[in-house]
């Protein structure tokens, strides 16, 4: 729950009542206005004509982020144009573009003032170019003249297309004279065309920047829907991106010629993220916040923030800063947080900062609202309904004698008209009223739209809660209503009706408004500005009419949606007219706010500051996002952090790679390597695959998925851990307690393990650092399952009492504690784990629970357990490269280390001699190697090697026949004489572990087949 009411503030949505769609708090909006009404007090909003990234077919143009999503390599057509010089006779300037469509927007041509240029001489014309782009030219030349581009400054050209002079030269003519020149510019290179670029200013970021500087005219010839304007000969309301616009461009400047080259030029273009229109650059007027003024202020507050990974910090998102541009916040889309700016007829801009600067700027009627209940009547002392207008109802003498007193008041106020339900107790009000306010009852206004709530004939003259009770039970208690009745929602309609009615037909009068106790309630909600969101949440704040009450209030029109609730979405919001202090009209920009400033916003307008409260949760511990919100998210709480003078907007930060295919490509349907999440979660289950995005590799790092990753999380996690509680669970007794103190060796060991594992965990996610914390749960279970359960088997079903209680105790102890270090990372599988080893006083839930505490690690003794582990893993290493299986016993290992800590400890010996099924540990310096394992078999090693063949071969038979531990059995044996003997001469080593009551001889083949080197044994068990 808390991770989405995070995500969901993060973007300010909230699913609204009555729509399917997704919609914005009105208190989240009102408080992105106040914000950005502070930026405008500090001088930063600015509004400017730039080239943004144009979606033609959505009509919008995309931020940073949303550029990001959407690139795909294209093919287009591409043109070096020749540009005629004037005064030169058959001398051309080359021009190189990948956009076609843009040549006729050409206003100037530009070079680097370093670039060396070259006068090609190609026949009988004259090409001007860059000298070291000179092989694009595949005919015999001669160059006949060099030049720097800064000479070249100034030379004048004739327009490929008549176009723009034609429909805009008159318009501006001081632009136009410095149209169609030479001009140096530092964005001109030679990498890519043929070192001179055409310049079309409303249709790239270079060269809208250029043609500012030096005055170029600014006129589109492409509408925004990204059609050519009409009277463009073959061009006319054409789509630019069209290839065929590009073929008849190359076709005509070719008919012309004025083409030099055409070829298809593969590229990475950028995509409308959502229609996967190709975009245009194209100059749009915008809202900006000049953030370059707060470079330093933002580069500053970034040190306070923990990167994870830690290179973003001064990388991505500091470079970012550190070359911050100011902030394009206004969007031309019709839904959104509308732009809170309104303009006067000299275009001075003024943001309106929440709903009170709102009203204070609405142009009002200068009518005052008075609403009154009608008096007392015996319908509302017995509080039954009276829905029928005809029926009579009549005020009681208290009724009378209170509706006098008000009409006392009322005389005072002045009133100029009265308005009332057309029932018959409100009429009655009216008329004793009207005489106090000297006002004739013959021009009271009779309206139906403030009659009694019509709750449905079948409950006229019953009990009022005997409605209520019926209507509260609804999923939608606003919206309930019998079939011959109204809703609520319908009472507060009608009453929002009447009074923007009789608004908008009156002015300067002092008005009257009699009614019923929830008409008068709906028709106060309407005048304050209600949302249904708020009513669902809670209506205690509001205080019913009583009979008689008159209350003032104060209605001032807010944009409403059909419902008449407050709405300060489009079209609502431009449906208020505003005025100035000298009341001339205030005109609202047609833009809504980028989506990332409602981001940004989250902090302050979740809890809608400063109106509802004027605390925030400021500035937040920790965050995550993915690595692409280094532009978007973490930049948007950071930069409003900064505009709002409270410094950095979170303190921590662990900032995610993406996730690709087992190829580390990009997921794409079109390419069909998309992983079904679904699919993943059915068949691995959810708490694995979170486990796996945790311990895969570090945060920041891309995640190459592959299924098999995933399944060995299962099988190295989730299984052994299963498998260690069904173990638990089968030889568990109730009145052991999980427990800390056993002084067994493995108990001490494996208590260690887990302090060392929480105590670095917390040190671990205390830093950050979750991809450590979590694999390091991997060794853990590991280390668990393989080496103290496997160690621990035998004495979890001994009948050595004190020994079992102590295991039990402790693989208690550590599953319990185990569980809850997993819990935030594994939350269903550690809750499954909790609820089968928990103790009736610990909490009902391992998500209630603390997060375990680390005790003393016993370091020397988890140091001397590594070495002890090692020494076996090289025993065995010997004993395979000897031939020996473990289960054959051998007389003795030699250790050269006299530095082991063992050579006293008793049961750490035991357990070597028991892992490596040695008779005797050795220590001997002087041997030459570490360790010497004696491989020679006497024959009674040979014996016993046989026996524990038998007790391997008997527990076989017991799985296989589905008999639990605590099954006795006897055994049936058909065997040779020798193989009889070692049977039984080891006949209670047999017995004991496989829980063999009596061993009988048969000289028929029994049921299983025991493989024993050199000897026939078959057996069969009985339970």
């Amino acid at each position: 729950i808390g991770l989405w009411k995070a995500f969901t503030n993060r973007m300010g949505y909230w699913a609204d009542q009555e729509n399917p769609y997704v919609t914005y708090h009105n208190s989240y909006i009102e408080s992105c206005w106040n914000i950005l009404k502070t930026v405008d007090s500090k001088k930063l909003l600015y509004k400017d004509y730039k080239v943004l990234p144009w979606c033609p077919r959505c009509g919008t143009a995309l931020s940073s982020h949303e550029l990001a999503q959407g690139y795909q390599d294209d093919k287009d057509l591409s043109v070096t144009a020749k540009f005629k010089i004037k005064g030169v006779d058959n001398g051309y300037f080359l021009a190189w573009t990948t956009t076609p469509w843009t040549l006729p927007g050409n206003v100037a041509l530009a070079v680097g003032s370093d670039i060396t240029y070259v006068e090609a001489k190609v026949g009988n014309e004259v090409l001007v170019l860059a000298k070291n782009k000179l092989s694009v030219i595949t005919e015999p030349y001669e160059v006949i003249a060099e030049h720097k581009g800064s000479e070249m400054v100034g030379m004048e050209y004739e327009p490929l297309y008549p176009f723009m002079k034609e429909k805009f030269s008159d318009k501006n003519p001081e632009a136009f004279a410095k149209a169609y020149k030479v001009y140096s510019a530092d964005f001109v290179t030679t990498e890519d065309g043929v070192g001179i670029v055409h310049t079309a200013v409303m249709y790239g970021q270079d060269d809208f920047v250029l043609g500012t500087q030096i005055g170029l005219p600014k006129h589109h010839l492409v509408k925004d829907d990204g059609h050519f304007l009409e009277d463009m000969d073959f061009l006319s309301g054409r789509f630019v991106k069209d290839e065929e616009v590009a073929v008849d461009v190359i076709k005509d400047l070719a008919h012309r010629g004025l083409l030099f080259k055409k070829e298809k030029y593969e590229h990475s273009y950028p995509h409308c993220w959502r229609c996967k229109t190709p975009l245009i650059y194209y100059a749009r007027d915008s809202w900006y916040i000049k953030m370059s003024d707060l470079r330093d202020k933002l580069v500053s507050e970034n040190e306070n923030i923990n990167w994870e990974p830690s290179y973003i910090k001064e990388g991505r998102f500091g470079e970012w800063l550190r070359e911050i541009k100011d902030w394009a916040i206004s969007r031309e889309r019709y839904w959104g947080t509308p732009l809170p700016v309104w303009i006067d007829k000299d275009g001075k801009h003024r943001v309106i900062g929440g709903i009170d600067d709102l009203k204070k700027h609405t142009k009002k009627s200068g009518n005052k609202y008075f609403v009154m209940r009608h008096g007392q009547t015996e319908g509302n002392i017995k509080q039954i309904w009276n829905v029928d207008e005809k029926k009579e109802d009549k005020l009681t003498d208290i009724g009378i004698e209170r509706v006098k007193e008000a009409g006392e008041f009322l005389a005072e106020k002045k009133i100029d008209m009265i308005f009332v339900s057309p029932f018959v107790r409100a009429e009655e009000t009216a008329e004793i009223v009207a005489e106090k306010a000297g006002i004739h009852f013959d021009e009271v206004v009779v309206d139906d739209r403030l009659a009694e709530w019509n709750v449905g004939n079948e409950f006229d003259g019953k009990d009022i809660e005997d409605y209520f009770s019926l209507r509260n039970k609804s999923e939608d208690r606003y919206g309930f209503k019998v079939k011959d009745g109204e809703s609520y929602k319908d009472v507060l309609k009608r009453a929002g009706e009447f009074l923007y009615d009789v608004e908008s037909k009156y002015s300067g009068k002092n008005i009257l408004i009699i009614s019923h106790g929830a008409t008068t309630r709906a028709l106060n909600l309407v005048a304050s500005g209600f949302s249904y969101e708020s009513l669902y949440k809670s209506t205690r704040d509001f205080k019913n009419f009583d009979n008689a009450e008159v209350r003032d209030i104060d209605f001032v029109p807010l944009p409403h949606n059909e419902n008449y609730e407050l709405d300060l979405h489009r079209p609502f919001i431009d449906t208020i007219q505003l005025i100035d202090e000298n009341g001339q009209t205030l005109t609202r920009v047609k833009e809504v706010m980028d989506v990332w400033f409602d981001s940004g916003a989250m902090p302050f307008a979740q809890d809608n500051y400063p109106f509802s409260t004027k605390e925030v949760a400021f500035p937040a511990d920790y965050i995550s996002e993915a690595i692409d919100q280094t532009r978007g998210w973490f930049y948007t709480l950071h930069a409003i952090g900064v505009l709002m003078d409270r410094g950095n907007a979170f303190k921590n930060v662990i900032c995610l790679g993406h996730i690709l295919d087992a190829q580390g490509k990009k997921m794409s349907k079109s390419i069909g390597n998309v992983v079904d999440p679904w699919e993943m979660m059915d068949r691995y289950g959810v708490d694995s695959l979170r486990l796996w995005m945790y311990s895969v590799n570090q945060p920041g790092d891309s995640k190459n998925f592959d299924e098999k990753t995933v399944d060995e999380i299962v099988k190295k996690v989730f299984n052994p851990l299963e498998n260690i509680v069904a173990l638990y669970e089968l030889y568990k007794d109730d009145s052991v307690r999980a427990g800390r103190g056993s002084e067994n060796v493995l108990d001490r060991w494996i208590i260690s393990k887990l302090d060392e594992l929480v105590k670095l965990g917390t040190e671990r996610m205390d830093s950050f650092r979750v991809f450590e914390a979590v694999r390091s749960i991997r060794d853990f279970v590991s280390d668990f399952s393989t080496w103290y359960v496997r160690r621990s088997r035998e004495r979890l079903k001994s009948d050595n009492k004190e020994e079992k209680e102590k295991a039990l105790a402790t693989t208690k102890y550590v599953l319990v504690n185990l569980v809850k270090y997993m819990a935030p990372f594994a939350p269903f599988f550690s809750d499954r784990i909790y609820q089968r080893v928990k103790e009736e006083s610990d909490k009902e839930s391992v998500h209630l629970a603390d997060w375990p505490e680390a005790g003393v690690v016993d370091a020397e003794l988890l140091e001397t357990m590594t070495k002890v582990r090692d020494v076996v893993t090289k025993s065995l290493e010997l004993r395979q490269k000897a031939g020996h299986k473990v289960r054959q016993p051998l007389a003795n290992l030699r250790i050269k280390n006299k530095e082991l800590r063992i050579m006293n400890d008793a049961e750490l010996l035991n357990i070597l001699k028991d892992e490596i099924n040695v008779k005797e540990i050795i220590f001997d310096d002087s041997i030459g190697e570490e360790i010497l394992l004696d491989i020679k078999l006497t024959e009674e090693l040979k014996n016993e090697g046989m026996a524990r063949d038998v007790i391997r071969g008997i527990q076989d038979a017991r799985k296989t026949e589905g008999l639990s531990p605590s099954d006795f059995i006897q055994l049936v044996v058909c065997v040779d004489e020798e193989a009889k003997k070692v049977i039984e001469t080891f006949g209670d080593m047999i017995k004991s572990p496989t829980q063999v009551k009596g061993i009988s001889y048969s000289e028929e083949r029994q049921t299983y087949v025991i493989e024993i080197e050199g000897h026939k044994v078959s057996i069969s068990i009985v339970k």
